[in-house]
């Protein structure tokens, strides 16, 4: 509220107050009194007036007579506050008449005069300290800034401490509305109250008045006369040597006693800061004052905070762009202010009417500075839009400039741009990066497509970036040592927005696959699966609703190889991988492109790997070897041999796959890493062999060296290869055998790591793999109902979307749990549907496992049956038991598992125990005693050394009883 005689004015709201009642005013009344005071004690001309309030109408000098008859009435005692100035017009006086008089008969500027501005400055205490201590040092301080920064606020404030601090005299110049030369002239003796005549205004003379009475004058808003105010600051300073000058201008002067200041935006929270963190930030402390202005319940909660965060963050801590948000808070709130950011230049209007028409909306405010581009830097800056992240000088000569446009044209339009806030310029080193802000890049955009250029530039953009990517110059991870930190996150993001324009409307489908032709690779070698199966499923389903021939063939194989491989990773059903892969194949094949043809089988083999279609693995398998053999490398050559040897362990062939695996992994280390360069595979070769050959040496009754192989895998994984193959050896080889080998703490630790790296990288198929290895942990804590909640979960899960790789053992430990929980009908489904499954599939590295829970499931069956005192029906499912665990022994002896025959061995034993069968019982025992190491500790093992040694004691027993005649007692072992 401005006070006026007795009277309390908001302009803003429109409101009058006197003695704290609302007072009732025609609007036009009102008007003319705004404009009066906005004069600042200023006569203002009849004319003037009524263009100001009747704008385009012809009106009767005596409506004005009647406004200004009806504001003298309302001001009472005061009536003489408005003057008439016979001839000129009308004038408002806020202060005494004395002091007024005084102060033009001394000729002293006036101390008044500061435009209205918020009374509390936020975020920018320190900025105000500084200027003032600068003005204290430079005789011409400029503050230099984008538009809607809050330079004229800011300036505002700084006098008003040397105003009312200081006692400094100050003298507010507001120079939007000259445009020339005498304009500025006027604008100036109007703030000094000197006579503004045409034939006695000069220079001269108003240097003359301020070496008389030195003050702080403040020229507000320069940029467009900035010639102007540049000879006239050198001049008035030169004879007014006490006169400080404080400027506001979205450039500098450019004279030898300015000092440049510039403002910066207001501090935004970063993505991940707390709700508490969020609010210490000035930009968001600007939004929530004027939001709750507006809406006083505005913050109230944490995802407020978050959001508001968010919409600070992405207006990059511009004021203005700030508050009119903030303004819009009233009608959307902030969650529909969040969601409309990238619609801003329409979204963010509507500001204080008592601000400039520039300032009253976002894109008024980048017209200012638009306008006072020349034709070259107007064209510059609106092609440079398509620029997401930071660029760097060729990106602009490749991109935005036309073959006959100098280089010097184009430095000198930059240095434009840079000087006039419209572009920031970043150094690292010596290497130069521009960058626009996202409103500012928001409406560059828009008068490109006023302009029609943006198809064309949009075609330029995309072959930019494209050859950026070929050619490895958009690299990430260990490929970016050696440039700028921020390069590398910076042309991504520029190449993320140049997909997202090309899949929107208005966009070009065709440029936006081909850039995804090429961004997939980089995606991937940088493991960011995630977004690489996301874009690459976009742009195959926009490839495919293109004409033929729209793209080329690599792009497409890349296309369809990347999102593929991203399939096993990011839970989506892994059946579609097959005929992508074999799409590629033809493709490959057609092209005679033989790195894609290996590329292609692979994937083909490991994808009926991941559907436990073990058959077709085999055929996979046998057509890359063939391919290896026939024109591959040498390092082809023996990643064919690892291939097959993988596919016969799955088939159950132990002992040969064993011996091909040692082999393989043996050539490979010989050849090295950096043979590797003939198929791009997601999971490195050594690991995968490796993590194979320990569940193979598990299998075979060495569990210590097995774990010893898991190790060895854990820690050859370096940094810059972590993902996916840290998940993937964590979740098939050594979280499993960990749990397997009793090494529970080991495995929990291994678990702790494979979930928080799946949830990192939203790796949902090993999440879900994740879940059922934590089921199995509860089982073997001790916790079969939390455990068996989680394997029934996950393993639905990961069935769903047709994931079956290692799956059998997981279904096996479900429905063995199952069973001794007493569901002993769905246990047996399971086994029912999984045996099925594996035997189709040729999947038969595990059905020793499901062939030993059937017997527990049967043998439940029975106890269930006997206790519910029907045992004569018991029998029949007791001789089930018997003959499945028998068979479960007689399948790992075939496939030369004995940790697989052991586990049978042991459930057989303990039911023959329970029926007192104690010498069958010590017979298993002693036999399975011959194949089994039996120094291991791992629990199965620590079992049957138990049982062996009780057997061995019993025997001592018999002996000595038969010896002494003593009759020998029945019982266990």
């Amino acid at each position: 509220m401005i006070q006026i005689g007795t009277l309390l004015v908001n302009f803003e709201q429109r409101e009058i107050r006197q003695q704290g009642r609302p007072v009732r005013i025609g609007a036009r009344a009102f008007d003319i009194l705004e404009v009066l005071h906005r004069a600042d004690g200023g006569i203002v001309s009849k004319d003037a007036i009524m263009d100001a309030v009747w704008p385009g109408s012809i009106v009767e000098e005596n409506r004005l007579q009647v406004h200004i008859a009806a504001l003298r009435k309302l001001f009472g005692a005061d009536r003489e506050l408005i003057k008439t100035v016979p001839g000129r017009g009308y004038m408002l006086v806020s202060e005494s008449r004395h002091a007024r008089a005084a102060e033009r008969q001394s000729g002293a500027p006036s101390s008044g005069g500061l435009p209205a501005c918020a009374a509390t400055l936020v975020g920018r205490h320190v900025e105000v300290a500084q200027i003032v201590d600068r003005l204290g040092q430079a005789c011409v301080v400029t503050l230099v800034g984008a538009g809607g920064i809050g330079k004229t606020c800011l300036a505002v404030h700084v006098a008003r401490e040397m105003r009312d601090r200081l006692g400094e005299p100050v003298c507010f110049v507001e120079l939007a509305r000259a445009s020339t030369r005498e304009a500025v002239l006027k604008a100036l003796a109007g703030a000094l109250r000197i006579d503004a005549s045409d034939d006695y205004l000069t220079q001269e003379r108003l240097a003359d008045v301020l070496a008389a009475a030195p003050c702080v004058l403040v020229l507000d808003n320069a940029e467009h006369v900035i010639d102007v105010i540049a000879t006239l600051v050198e001049a008035l300073t030169a004879r007014a040597h006490a006169l400080r000058v404080l400027v506001t201008s979205r450039e500098p002067l450019h004279i030898w006693a300015e000092s440049v200041f510039r403002i910066e935006p207001l501090a935004v929270p970063a993505t991940d800061s707390s709700a508490s963190a969020i609010l210490a930030h000035s930009a968001v402390e600007l939004f929530l004052t004027r939001a709750q202005s507006v809406a006083p319940d505005c913050g109230a909660d944490e995802e407020t905070i978050r959001l508001v965060g968010e919409i600070c963050r992405r207006l990059e801590g511009l004021p203005l762009a700030i508050e009119l948000a903030a303004a819009r808070v009233a009608t959307l709130g902030v969650e529909g202010v969040a969601s409309r950011l990238d619609d801003r230049l329409n979204l963010l209007t509507g500001g204080l009417r008592s601000a400039l028409p520039r300032h009253q909306t976002l894109r008024a405010t980048f017209d200012w500075s638009y306008a006072l581009l020349d034709a070259a830097s107007r064209m510059l800056f609106r092609r440079l839009g398509f620029f997401a992240g930071a660029f760097t000088f060729d990106a602009v000569c490749t991109v935005a400039t036309e073959p006959d446009m100098p280089i010097a044209a184009v430095i000198s339009s930059l240095s434009e741009l840079a000087t006039k806030s419209l572009l920031t310029v970043e150094f690292y080193g010596a290497i130069a990066q521009y960058r626009l802000t996202e409103s500012t890049r928001a409406y560059a955009m828009e008068k490109l497509r006023d302009e029609g250029e943006l198809q064309r530039i949009a075609s330029r953009h995309m072959q930019y970036l494209r050859e950026r990517i070929e050619h490895g110059k958009m690299p990430i991870g260990d490929m970016a040592q050696g440039l700028p930190a921020t390069e590398p996150r910076l042309a991504l993001d520029d190449a993320r927005a140049a997909f997202e324009w090309a899949f929107s409307p208005g966009g070009n489908p065709a440029l936006g696959v081909a850039l995804a032709g090429s961004l997939v690779g980089t995606l991937l070698q940088g493991g960011l699966l995630h977004e690489c199966h996301e874009r690459s499923r976009r742009a195959l389903a926009a490839l495919d609703a293109l004409p033929p021939g729209s793209v080329d063939t690599l792009c497409e194989m890349r296309l369809c190889s990347a999102y593929a491989s991203t399939l096993l990773h990011a839970g989506g059903d892994v059946h579609e991988a097959g005929p992508l892969w074999k799409r590629v194949l033809v493709l490959a094949r057609e092209a005679r492109d033989e790195a894609f043809e290996a590329r292609a089988l692979w994937g083909a083999w490991n994808s009926t790997l991941a559907c436990s279609d073990i058959h077709a693995s085999f055929r996979f398998a046998t057509r890359f070897q063939a391919f290896a053999e026939r024109c591959g490398t040498p390092w082809q050559q023996v990643l064919g041999a690892e291939m097959i040897a993988v596919s016969l362990h799955c088939f159950g062939e132990q002992e040969q796959a064993r011996v091909r695996l040692e082999r393989a992994i043996a050539a490979l280390t010989e050849l090295g890493a950096d043979a590797a360069d003939c198929v791009d595979l997601p999971v490195d070769p050594f690991n995968f062999g490796n993590g194979t050959l320990a569940r193979i040496v598990w299998m075979q009754g060495h569990p210590e060296q097995a774990m010893q192989l898991v190790e060895n895998i854990v820690n050859s994984l370096r940094p810059d290869m972590l993902e996916p193959s840290l998940s993937h050896v964590l979740a098939v080889a050594a979280v499993p055998i960990a749990l397997q080998c009793g090494q529970l703490e080991t495995a929990s630790r291994y678990l702790a790591v494979l979930q928080s790296q799946v949830a990192l990288n939203r790796f949902e198929i090993w999440q879900a793999y994740a879940e059922c290895h934590a089921g199995h942990l509860d089982i073997l804590q001790g916790h079969p109902q939390a455990g068996l909640a989680k394997l029934e979960r996950a393993l639905q899960r990961l069935m769903s979307c047709g994931f079956r790789r290692v799956l059998t053992p997981m279904i096996a430990i479900c429905a063995e749990a199952l069973a001794r929980t007493g569901r002993i009908a769905e246990a047996r489904t399971r086994l029912d549907e999984a045996l099925e499954f594996c035997l189709a599939h040729g999947e038969h590295f595990f059905i020793a496992e499901l062939q030993r829970v059937q017997g527990v499931a049967a043998l439940q069956h029975a106890r269930a049956i006997q206790s519910g005192g029907r045992a004569s029906m018991a029998g029949e499912f007791e001789a089930q038991g018997r003959r499945h665990l028998r068979d479960a022994m007689q399948t790992a002896r075939e496939q030369h598992a004995p940790m697989l025959e052991l586990r049978a061995v042991l459930t057989f034993v303990d039911h023959l125990l329970e029926r007192g069968e104690t010498a069958r019982a010590s017979s298993l025992v002693a036999d399975m005693s011959t194949r089994i190491d039996l120094q291991s500790n791992a629990p199965d093992i620590r079992r049957l050394a138990q049982l062996l040694h009780a057997a061995r004691a019993a025997d001592q027993s018999h002996d000595l009883d038969a010896d002494s005649g003593r009759p020998v007692m029945a019982g266990g072992m």
